[in-house]
């Protein structure tokens, strides 16, 4: 899987802890980065505008460090927040980690209606090869007919 960074907005709002942690994780030092996100989650209200941000990053690393019941972390900051593209993308890729694809896929379609031009969710998507609309939606895939029909047409475009 190609580079995906870690975060896609400005972090001169952040907290130093969560800047620490995201250039830890860049670094894929896991564990460290997974420290500077907890003491980040501590450092705010359950109100504060990056509550769940930081709970995304702390239970994505978590998650890559092998916790992976941190993952409720990460689906409880998306149901706060499925407007933020960088906590859907966590989600994303913590559901990808744990190969419940179908789940990624939901997910980063959620996160790409709020946040169109996330190019983080944009690469997962075309990373995990999201299949096109099927020609004749009435028809399985596997049809003859389907089959034929989708040749057809992707030789035209």
């Amino acid at each position: 899987m190609s580079y995906i960074k870690a975060v896609y907005m400005d972090l001169n709002e952040c907290c130093n802890d969560f800047v620490k942690g995201i250039e830890l994780l860049e670094q894929s030092s896991i564990h460290d980065a997974s420290n500077f996100f907890q003491r980040a989650c501590h450092s705010v209200s359950a109100d504060h505008r990056f509550f769940s941000k930081y709970h995304s990053y702390y239970g994505f690393s978590c998650i890559l460090s092998g916790k992976y019941e941190a993952i409720d972390f990460c689906r409880h900051a998306v149901q706060k927040m499925p407007f933020d593209g960088d906590i859907c993308m966590n989600l994303a890729r913590a559901e990808i980690f744990l190969n419940n694809r179908l789940e990624a896929l939901s997910v980063i379609k959620t996160g790409l209606q709020y946040s169109s031009n996330h190019g983080g969710l944009q690469k997962l998507q075309s990373n995990l090869g999201v299949r096109k609309r099927k020609p004749l939606p009435f028809l399985s895939r596997n049809n003859p007919m389907s089959i034929a029909l989708g040749k057809r047409m992707r030789k035209m475009r």
